[in-house]
């Protein structure tokens, strides 16, 4: 085997620098042309435009985890009506997702035909279409830039809160604009997330294990639309570089090689010979050459097809196996099931050009920390086993590595050491110390209610509503991988459909039923004593405590008729004020106030 032995893991520490606010300078060095989307085959033998080492610099001072900048999206009335989603969309996401789930039960890519992109905003016929825009980046204004929303479940999302994410393409109506060496960012709106920190967390620790991930940084998002919207505030983004040809060239030394995203029911399903099979379900985002499209085809074919004997023998030729092995047990550790470990979407493959291995890349974080509410209930994905992580019984490639004895020992000791080092809970709490007192000012803009969530799940105790709270996390994450590694656990298997609710859930919430009920049913007999109280003095007040309870029979029994009325009104004020505090202490426990 040619595999190296050890692991070599990068510690990672959040910047020494702390900045609230920061504004882009005026300058804007001018760059070499941005390749374009639709590039022919015959300019793919050429080396792509990548950024200056100038440039480089630039984006770097761009991103950081305490780097907050103001953008400012400004539309025209037709152009902001381009980006919108059909009139005729059905917001049905249940439909949506039963169309889903029959087409991976019928082994066919997740890509619906009422659209033209992957994933569960397509089954909605959502297709993301561009608008023109002025965008403002701290002082700097670039003009005729592409801007769409984006994302599947965080767009259904943004649907019902308002709050969308964007991608922005600095080059897509103007082939040589850029800002400060990049052509793309997204900005994410983390509604799915009150911490806003999972994906950002997520990323910092695949680069602490070795794992080339995008750059974050931070955004306040203004909006206006001519005549409809006057720099509105959209709310805190997280800004997150594009991976794509200069991501490559920066990380790798080259972008020359086949770069794919991956959206399809099954990990590098072997579809055949022919390399335009693979476009609906691997979504290219470089060309590669015929040689790396038949490399990629080679490598599926050897997960799925081969003898035990010969994927042993053959992996390593086509998988960098230490770089896979370090991505696999960061992923195990966050319980990050929205991913590689599901099988079907939010993963970069990249095929080196010079050694013809495959790299995977992560993405799209926000369901880190064990947070996708389809699969197990929140204890089991924190115990999510370390064996077989992956989501149902279907991974081939996860589970042949694993089956490979030295493979195998090599994860666990990957996974051992990130838990000694950047995933030890020290170092952890104080990176979400450090980024929620970043943060807490900003999210504080967004309202009391935002800032009460955030509080709860950067925190330590989960509740009913926010069940899943980053410190609780670390530390049950790692109190379950260590009984599986000495032995006393092998940890929960992630399946579909199971109860969506913890015990704890559940013995809350039936807690809050019974006093509800028993409260109720007090103030039953109190409305009852107080109607018949009321009959005993006048029709009228028999009427009006019927109807208007508590407060007449109240008023009848202390100022009215105390002699007929008074114990009733007594029962009555202690029957609503029990209910009151029942309410009140019910809300406060499910989180709700």
């Amino acid at each position: 085997m040619k595999t190296t032995c050890g692991l070599l893991i990068l510690l990672a520490t959040s910047s020494g620098a702390s900045q609230t606010a920061a504004d882009p300078p005026n300058s804007h060095s001018s760059a070499n042309p941005c390749d374009v989307a639709e590039v022919a085959d015959l300019l793919q033998r050429f080396q792509p435009p990548t950024a200056t080492p100038e440039e480089q610099t630039a984006s770097d001072a761009f991103f950081g985890m305490t780097k907050l900048w103001e953008i400012h999206i400004q539309f025209s009335p037709d152009e902001w009506q381009a980006i919108q989603p059909p009139a005729n969309v059905n917001w049905d996401v249940g439909s949506a997702f039963q169309d889903l789930m029959r087409d991976a039960e019928q082994g066919k890519h997740l890509h619906s035909e009422k659209s033209t992109r992957p994933g569960l905003a397509g089954y909605l016929g959502v297709d993301h279409q561009y608008g023109r825009a002025d965008v403002t980046m701290g002082h700097e204004t670039l003009e005729e830039v592409g801007v769409r929303y984006k994302g599947n479940g965080t767009f259904v999302e943004g649907h019902h809160s308002g709050k969308y994410s964007f991608k922005i393409d600095f080059n897509k109506y103007q082939d040589e604009q850029e800002y400060r060496g990049l052509t793309k960012v997204n900005l994410n709106s983390c509604v799915s997330d009150p911490s806003m920190l999972r994906e950002a967390l997520s990323y910092e620790l695949f680069k602490a294990a070795g794992i080339p991930v995008p750059r974050i940084a931070w955004a306040k998002v203004y909006l206006t639309v001519t005549g409809q919207k006057q720099r509105e505030y959209q709310g805190l983004y997280e800004l997150v570089e594009q991976v794509d040809k200069r991501f490559l060239k920066h990380h790798f030394g080259s972008a020359a090689g086949l770069l794919v995203k991956p959206s399809t029911f099954g990990i590098f399903r072997y579809l055949g010979e022919d390399w335009e099979d693979y476009h609906q379900g691997y979504y290219p985002k470089t060309t590669g050459t015929p040689e790396l499209q038949q490399r990629m085809i080679a490598f599926a074919r050897l997960i799925h097809l081969s003898e035990a004997e010969t994927f042993h023998d053959e992996i390593e030729d086509y998988l960098d196996i230490d770089p896979f092995l370090n991505f696999l047990a960061v992923n195990v550790i966050l319980s990050n099931l929205d991913s590689f470990l599901g099988g079907s979407q939010n993963y970069y493959a990249y095929l080196h050009p010079e050694t013809k291995k495959v790299l995977l890349l992560p993405w799209d974080l926000d369901h880190s920390f064990g947070t996708l509410g389809l699969l197990g209930t929140p204890d089991s994905r924190r115990d999510l086993t370390i064996y077989q992580p992956h989501v149902g019984d279907d991974h081939p490639l996860v589970a042949r590595i694993l089956d490979i004895p030295e493979y195998r020992q090599a994860y666990l000791e990957r996974i051992e050491q990130l838990l000694e080092g950047p995933f030890a809970k020290a170092k952890m709490f104080q990176q979400i110390d450090a980024a929620g007192s970043f943060l807490r000012p900003l999210v504080a803009l967004e309202g009391d209610r935002a800032l009460a969530d955030f509080e709860i799940v950067i925190g330590k105790t989960p509740q009913p509503k926010h069940p899943h709270v980053l410190k609780y996390f670390v530390v049950q994450r790692h109190k379950s991988i260590t009984q599986q590694l000495s032995g006393k656990s092998t940890g929960q298997k992630a399946r579909w459909n199971e109860f969506p609710f913890s015990m704890d859930q559940v013995l809350t919430w039936l807690g809050i039923g019974i006093a509800v009920a028993l409260s109720m049913m007090l103030n039953a007999g109190a409305w009852l004593w107080g109607v018949i109280g009321g009959f005993r003095g006048s029709t009228r007040w028999g009427v009006l405590n019927m109807f208007f309870y508590p407060v007449t029979p109240i008023t009848y029994g202390f100022f009215v008729r105390k002699d007929l009325g008074r114990r009733a009104a007594i029962m009555v004020f202690v029957a609503a004020l029990i209910l009151l505090v029942v309410v009140i202490v019910s809300m406060k426990v499910a989180g709700l106030l």
